[in-house]
């Protein structure tokens, strides 16, 4: 494993993540085009695109499974560490930050 990717996932894993879901893998290979200096923003045009051909997949598939990862996490994951690492980028009407947020948020603490 190459070493962003390890750090991509073991982060996500901390956080509570299910690596069993595709949205982990979505989000951690994200993260690690980032970490390699790729540039991922805006996520629709840059990053999504570099999963779309990776992967196989639409745009649309690729948002909704990275939601669904956050989404599961903040059912499963410890509550404590996700508020400490993303309380401040929580959207107020759904109490999870967005892909972006968190996308951003995560890169902010593994640089």
């Amino acid at each position: 494993m190459r070493s962003n990717e390890v750090k991509s996932k073991k982060y996500l894993l901390q956080l509570g993540f299910q690596p069993n879901l595709k949205g982990y893998v979505l989000l951690s290979r994200l993260i690690e085009f980032a970490l390699d200096g790729r540039e991922i923003l805006p996520l629709k045009y840059s990053g999504y695109k570099m999963l779309e051909s990776e992967f196989g997949v639409n745009s649309a598939s690729i948002e909704k499974d990275i939601q669904n990862a956050i989404s599961s996490a903040w059912l499963r994951g410890n509550v404590d560490t996700l508020y400490r690492e993303f309380g401040e980028t929580l959207d107020e009407n759904k109490g999870k930050p967005t892909n972006k947020q968190f996308v951003l948020t995560a890169l902010e603490r593994l640089y």
